[in-house]
């Protein structure tokens, strides 16, 4: 039976179902593209705060610390309250990237500091100083309500090398 426009009823129902498919997969294609985004977005923020504390540390000439959470969800900035005190910390800033959930593994991250020559050490700092070392992060988005037992959404590894240069990766 054909309607006024001349197209049966399955004709009709076939269209919408193509238009239904795309729909969608451009549906799934946005919550890939915003997710990845996001991600790129967070990554970047903790690269621009990597460079606040090297900037910091040329400019007070003392150690700034990155320290991580236990849960997974922020990491702080930390200047050295005295030059010749590697164990008092004054705060800076605390950032927690996703509200919701855990940005990063704890296993998979490392407590650090910078000194004013972009020198990165491990914390806690002990004299004799030790040599800069080469670290490496992981950091990620899980799908789903982001608890551990979700899979990986987007996964970024952050090397830093021993005298602050930085190198980005995807997985």
């Amino acid at each position: 039976m054909k309607n006024k426009s001349g197209f049966t009823v399955v004709e009709l129902l076939i269209v919408l179902v193509l238009l239904g498919i795309l729909v969608v997969m451009t549906l799934r294609v946005g919550e890939s593209v915003t997710a990845n985004s996001r991600i790129t977005g967070l990554i970047n923020n903790f690269l621009a705060d990597f460079s606040a504390a090297k900037l910091l540390a040329s400019t007070e000439n003392r150690y700034v610390a990155i320290t991580f959470s236990g849960d997974g969800r922020s990491y702080t900035l930390q200047k050295q309250t005295d030059v010749i005190d590697y164990t008092t910390w004054e705060q800076v800033k605390t950032v927690t990237p996703l509200s919701d959930r855990s940005f990063f593994n704890v296993g998979e991250v490392s407590d650090f500091a910078i000194n004013s020559t972009g020198a990165v050490r491990l914390l806690p700092i002990t004299l004799p100083l030790s040599t800069p070392t080469n670290l490496t992060l992981v950091f990620y988005i899980r799908k789903g309500r982001g608890t551990t037992s979700d899979p990986f959404a987007y996964r970024r590894t952050i090397q830093i090398f021993p005298y602050g240069g930085l190198k980005v990766e995807k997985h």
